[in-house]
């Protein structure tokens, strides 16, 4: 017999949800999936599939209210998960996109929890390890969107570098032009973390808000998501750029990858800068300087992680001999 319910959090029937993790990972590769959370804010209802008292099948609608695809509304299909069997995914799925028609959308894309801020994508192979925070997923998932329908809309990479070239005269030049013009580069301290954290808010909401898929995320929201890695930042690798004035202009993030028990590995997390004319070629003396930093304390290698091709990032790790090594796509569809 097959049934399927709809819960939400802290409801008493959201154990369907969760427990399909158990059956369908093992230990190891379910430590992987922990950075994988829920997105409450946007969050319209929890789908399992149960047949004969088991789990099979569980995915999440989200409404964002901000979302729009080619001027479409869409909804975002999260959290999924399912065994192996191409009539199950349909089955979860179709009822996914007959509860997202009622809530009038005219796109479904996915896997997105809720917003582009949160987990999104599907690897597209696992011919390396994950790296860290990145969650973990069966690569059947991708067979399974496409059979009912889905096409990739996006796709992404991660790029990995081993040489760790820096200091290339044209860049020194650059950093010496900017530094004329009054531009700082700053440290940001452990101390200081929760203070810049509001800034980073701030300028985050001017610098991405041209970038694909972008919708807004509240202040506390933002806080309290970034909030919890002030235990393992470092203040070499996370790095602001100001103007002479004091504005935030450009900010690297970066985190060792702890999955890494190979070599030293830096993950480069999120790169940006002012839009303007004027500060073109700032991400690279930023990025030179984390480079810089990553050598004289022994790392291995750098990863730029999750860049979208054609995007700014791509350039950026392209002139530092980052090599594509894994790849990911986003899918949608109109409905």
């Amino acid at each position: 017999m097959i049934n399927i319910i709809r819960t939400m959090p802290d409801d008493k029937y959201f154990h369907w949800f969760e427990r399909l993790l158990l059956s369908l990972y093992t230990p190891q590769q379910s430590a992987l999936k922990q950075s994988e959370g829920i997105n409450k804010a946007y969050l319209e209802s929890c789908l399992v599939l149960i047949e004969n008292g088991v789990s099979k099948a569980r995915v999440a609608l989200y409404d964002n209210p901000h979302l729009y695809y080619k001027g479409k509304k869409a909804i975002c299909l999260g959290n999924y998960e399912c065994v192996n069997d191409t009539v199950v995914s349909q089955q979860i799925l179709q009822e996914a996109i007959e509860a997202a028609k009622k809530l009038d959308a005219e796109y479904i894309i996915g896997p997105m929890n809720g917003s582009t801020w949160d987990s999104y994508r599907f690897s597209l192979h696992h011919d390396v390890p994950n790296i860290f925070l990145e969650p973990y997923h069966h690569l059947y998932y991708n067979e399974q969107f496409r059979a009912i329908g889905f096409e990739l809309i996006s796709q992404y990479f991660s790029s990995k570098d081993t040489n760790l070239k820096h200091d290339f005269p044209h860049v020194l030049e650059a950093e010496k032009a900017f530094r004329a013009r009054g531009v700082v580069f700053k440290n940001v301290e452990k101390i200081d973390f929760e203070k810049e954290l509001g800034r980073l808010y701030d300028f985050n909401l001017l610098a991405f808000q041209a970038n694909f898929l972008y919708t807004p995320i509240s202040k506390t929201d933002f806080i309290n998501k970034y909030t919890p890695v002030k235990s393992i930042i470092h203040s070499d690798f996370l790095i602001i750029a100001e103007d002479e004035r004091a504005n935030l202009i450009g900010f690297f993030f970066c985190l060792p990858d702890f999955e890494n028990k190979e070599e030293k590995s830096l993950v480069i997390k999120t790169i940006a800068r002012h839009s303007g004319k004027q500060w073109r070629g700032l991400g690279h003396v930023i990025g030179n300087l984390i480079y810089r930093n990553a050598v004289k304390q022994g790392y291995q290698s750098i990863i730029h992680a999750f860049m979208m091709k054609n995007g700014y990032s791509k350039t950026i790790s392209k002139n530092y001999s980052g090599q594509p090594y894994k790849h990911y796509g986003l899918y949608g569809m109109v409905i």
